[in-house]
């Protein structure tokens, strides 16, 4: 059975584009009703805290979100944070870094290549990495 060459290379961009590198992003403010909801937010007051919020949403002038508490056990818990939004300094969200993506993945591709067309020649050329002649099988 032999396997195609194309294989490893959609597995490599299937891997890619649903792995790729993450960056944390500012939200502007004036997308804070449509965008905070949607993902897991990091909320940086004016007083120096910082929370992370898993889910949250804008109520009139008030952010509202549960921050999760590091507890073991089978059970989650959370508690209810309200900040005012004059006391928010920043709301960021993890975002796709595509750039930082493209550049691992380019030099992936570029290794994978490399690798793949010194195998073909080697193997063309009826020879080990070695030198020595591979025999001929009766």
């Amino acid at each position: 059975m032999r396997v195609s060459r194309r294989w490893p290379v959609v597995m490599l961009a299937a891997w890619m584009a649903g792995t790729g590198c993450t960056a944390l992003r500012e939200i502007p403010r004036q997308d804070y009703v449509e965008r905070v909801p949607k993902q897991i937010v990091h909320v940086l007051a004016r007083n120096g805290t910082n929370y992370e919020l898993e889910t949250a949403r804008v109520e009139a002038d008030t952010l509202v979100g549960f921050l999760r508490h590091g507890v073991e056990g089978p059970i989650e818990e959370f508690e209810t944070v309200r900040v005012p939004l004059d006391d928010v300094q920043s709301i960021s969200a993890r975002r796709i870094d595509w750039y930082r993506t493209g550049l691992i993945g380019a030099t992936a591709a570029a290794v994978i290549t490399t690798v793949a067309i010194r195998a073909s020649a080697h193997s063309e050329a009826g020879t080990t990495s070695t030198g020595k002649e591979i025999p001929d099988l009766p």
